[in-house]
């Protein structure tokens, strides 16, 4: 039970923190979300190495429990899996649209001329209410299949897509996408530390054995 509430504690603190952080930073300073990466991360690395130096009281005390137990734990395993296929797709994604939105902005213009419907959110939605589990999946698959084999055409519908959105998808992606690549770093870094430390009461062990 213990275990439990350190954890909220930790993911509240940090929520807490870095999110309204990063509001601020994108409503009063820059409205890229890129632009907040190097406030956020240093950020996060200063609150490490303030735990490191025991300078958090209780709460660097519960952070570095938390951490250690994720570090040598299954969940720090999969999320370092996860993180790093996320980040191939949403940074997949974000080049895509990108490209639709450039390198093949003909074939993009193409497409709305052709299906105009393609600019309207609504009419999408209304056509996806009559679409099966089974259209889901296969449109899914087909979606995979399409980046690697039709890249051109992917990037174009998805451009296409973005702008129904209002920019809204695109703006989705690059968010996930920062948020995974601090996670991913701030996590490395603690396991660099971690590591270090290990080795060196390990190192006193052997040198006292």
């Amino acid at each position: 039970m213990k275990n439990i509430y350190e954890t909220i504690i930790v993911f509240a603190v940090f929520t807490g923190v870095l999110l309204p952080i990063r509001l601020l930073f994108v409503t009063y300073v820059s409205d890229n979300w890129f632009g907040s990466f190097g406030v956020i991360t240093a950020i996060s690395v200063g609150l490490i190495i303030l735990t490191k130096k025991e300078k958090l009281g209780a709460f660097g005390r519960m952070f570095d429990r938390q951490m250690n137990k994720f570090m040598t734990g299954k969940r720090g395993k999969f999320f370092f899996a996860e993180a790093t296929i996320f980040l191939f797709i949403l940074g997949g994604m974000i080049f895509a649209v990108e490209q639709g939105n450039s390198t093949y902005l003909d074939m993009k213009n193409q497409l709305l001329a052709e299906h105009p419907e393609f600019s309207d959110v609504d009419k999408i939605l209304e056509k996806s209410k009559v679409l099966t589990i089974q259209d889901y999946l296969f449109g899914f698959v087909v979606m995979i299949a399409s980046f690697f084999v039709a890249f051109p055409i992917f990037s174009a519908v998805f451009a296409v897509i973005n702008d129904a959105t209002g920019g809204w998808l695109l703006h989705f992606y690059t968010v996930a996408f920062v948020e995974y690549i601090e996670l991913f770093g701030i996590l490395v870094l603690y396991r660099l530390s971690f590591n270090k430390i290990s080795k060196g009461i390990t190192n006193n062990k052997k040198s006292v054995d």
